[in-house]
């Protein structure tokens, strides 16, 4: 039997998890409409949701050909601890839906790649995909607030919420059914 290519596996992973949070939003909308309100003053979740990025960005960086500057790669060890503490400290103003647009940039490149190398135009699903979490990630970086903007919209009753995870749950098996057939 052979391996999974690379976009099935985002496929699988990404539909699971969007998957999971529809099942979340229709068997529990009154807790999710409750966290989505908390979500963005939230000190945990941001410092989590840095921490992850910046290991994440630091991995990126020294797996990166530096050519001539390469003998700086070491600095990354101090650096990346440094930027932690800082973003922590001086950016804690809405920090968990920035370090969330930040996670969804950086999750679209390994999509993307993963998209280039597939020969099927089914890929395309995959691409555009990635482009929206682009789009989704920038929004929230430059602009946090509008994480509670999106939630105000979309889950004000129960039924919303409901409806939002019934949207995902069909996306995700989508994805899901495109990861196991197709990719």
């Amino acid at each position: 039997m052979s391996q999974p290519s690379q976009l099935a596996v985002m496929a699988d992973v990404l539909g699971a998890l969007i998957t999971a949070s529809g099942l979340v939003c229709l068997l529990a909308p009154t807790r999710v409409r409750e966290w989505a309100r908390r979500f963005p003053r939230s000190l945990l979740a941001g410092r989590i949701l840095t921490a992850g990025v910046v290991i994440w960005v630091a991995l990126v960086l020294v797996r990166a050909p530096f050519g001539r500057f390469e003998n700086l790669k070491p600095l990354l060890y101090v650096a990346a601890p440094l930027f932690y503490f800082l973003v922590v400290r001086y950016m804690d103003e809405l920090l968990a839906p920035r370090a969330l647009g930040g996670l969804l940039l950086l999750v679209a490149n390994p999509v993307l790649k993963a998209a280039f190398l597939h020969e099927s135009n089914i890929r395309l699903v995959m691409t555009v995909l990635a482009y929206l979490l682009v789009i989704a990630g920038m929004a929230l970086v430059l602009g946090p607030y509008r994480f509670r903007l999106v939630a105000e919209r979309f889950l004000t009753s129960d039924a919303r919420c409901r409806a939002l995870g019934a949207m995902r749950l069909v996306l995700g098996g989508l994805l899901l059914g495109l990861g196991l057939l197709v990719y």
